[in-house]
C-alpha cells in the first residue's frame, strides 16, 4: 500500500466486520490488509462495541491494524491476515 488508508477506511473496516465475507474482505483490501481465507479471527476482534482501529507500520513498512477497545489495545492485525490477541497481565 502506497499511503495509509484514511480514517474513514479504517471506520468501515469495523463496519464491514458485521457484513458479509466480500465486503470485510474488500475493507481489508482497502486498508493494505490480505484477507485470510477464513475471516473469523478479524471478526471476533472488529465486532464488538467501542472498537477503533489504529494504523501503524512494521519495520519492513507493512501496514498493522491496532485494534483498540474502550481505549485499550486489544488486537493487531498484520498486513498478511494474521491476527495477535494481546492479553493484559494483571
Amino acid at each position: 500500500m502506497l499511503r495509509s488508508p484514511s480514517t474513514e477506511l479504517l471506520r468501515r473496516l469495523c463496519a464491514a466486520a458485521d457484513a458479509s465475507d466480500c465486503d470485510l474482505d474488500r475493507a481489508l483490501c482497502d486498508v493494505g490488509v490480505l484477507p485470510p481465507a477464513d475471516l473469523t479471527a478479524i471478526r471476533q476482534v472488529l465486532q464488538h462495541r467501542g472498537t477503533e482501529v489504529a494504523r501503524a507500520r512494521n519495520a519492513d513498512g507493512h501496514v498493522i491494524l491496532q485494534v483498540v477497545r474502550h481505549a485499550q489495545l486489544t488486537a493487531l492485525i498484520h498486513h498478511d491476515g494474521r491476527v495477535h490477541v494481546l492479553t493484559n497481565a494483571a
